[in-house]
């Protein structure tokens, strides 16, 4: 190998081969895409040799990339286990922490729970990553995690600690449903428009109350729930939101009002390596009040009569 081979190199030769582009992994490291392909040349040009080629599908690795990726991957395994283990000694309430959420919980729940730290703690920088993706811990993508999940985290390196339960429902705008009509509870929402996202999270179903999707159509996909809602409130179809969240807006309307809505228990993760580090433990007992203090309308939302 290189004598001058560094693992910060390596880093960014991973992201791409991963993501199969100099701007996917320049998203996923939280830099441009110039850095990501001008570090990569400078490995290359260290090992002398080409690592990443481009193809009709994106950047993959040659030959020469492709028999050192096992190695890189347990550069990168050691490197980050290395900084769990110094980060989970830090006694300081202060440094960055990356959290991840759906977009609805990090604006409704950790948003207040962040501004109240910031008051406490101003030396604690925060990034809030929102989205249905579950960024992967281990690889420290995030260091900690708030998921609606149906299945507990079994991962062996997790610590995962239960925050509640959400709950959702169907929803549709008032003109929809007086375009449409209601359809009935439990006899499927065939001939009926759909708002959903893209692909359906695995560990949340199940979607749509556990009615029948056939002879449903899909009007709207996003992963973005506030688009979702807006599509909603617009009369495009049937949305499944978290009740919080849909019964702050009157644009739109429970289906079935006297229906208990469907719970989903929601998960705070973290890395073993860094559950002692002081700014882990704040956020994570914050973040744990915060769900305690709104448990209710977390579960059963702010229910609206439909009119008849």
């Amino acid at each position: 190998m290189a004598p001058n081979w560094r693992w910060d190199d390596v880093r960014f030769f991973l992201a791409a081969a991963r993501e199969g582009s100099h701007s996917g992994a320049a998203k996923a490291l939280g830099v441009d895409h110039v850095t990501v392909a001008r570090r990569i040349a400078a490995l290359e040009e260290q090992l002398h040799t080409k690592l990443l080629s481009r193809t009709p599908d994106g950047l993959a690795p040659t030959s020469a990339g492709q028999t050192i990726l096992q190695q890189c991957e347990t550069m990168q395994g050691a490197a980050l286990a290395l900084e769990r283990m110094i980060a989970g000694q830090d006694t300081r309430t202060a440094g960055a922490i990356r959290m991840t959420a759906t977009d609805v919980l990090g604006s409704r729940v950790l948003m207040p729970v962040i501004v109240a730290l910031r008051k406490r703690h101003p030396e604690l920088q925060i990034d809030l990553l929102t989205g249905v993706r579950s960024l992967d811990i281990a690889r420290r993508e995030a260091d900690l995690a708030v998921r609606v999940s149906t299945v507990r985290p079994t991962e062996s390196q997790l610590v995962c600690r239960k925050l509640g339960e959400i709950g959702f429902t169907l929803y549709a705008s008032s003109q929809y449903l007086a375009r449409r009509g209601t359809p009935v509870r439990g006899q499927g929402l065939a001939n009926h428009d759909l708002i959903s996202f893209p692909g359906m999270p695995r560990l949340a179903r199940p979607f749509f109350l556990g009615e029948s999707l056939e002879g449903a159509r899909y009007a709207v996909r996003s992963n973005d729930q506030y688009v979702q809602l807006t599509a909603a409130s617009e009369g495009l179809g049937v949305c499944e939101l978290a009740c919080f969240f849909g019964d702050s807006h009157s644009e739109v309307l429970r289906l079935w009002p006297e229906e208990p809505p469907n719970l989903r228990p929601v998960w705070l993760i973290t890395h073993q390596d860094l559950q002692r580090a002081a700014r882990i433990r704040v956020v994570s007992a914050a973040i744990a009040a915060a769900f305690e203090r709104n448990a209710k309308t977390l579960r059963y939302g702010r229910p609206r009569l439909i009119p008849h």
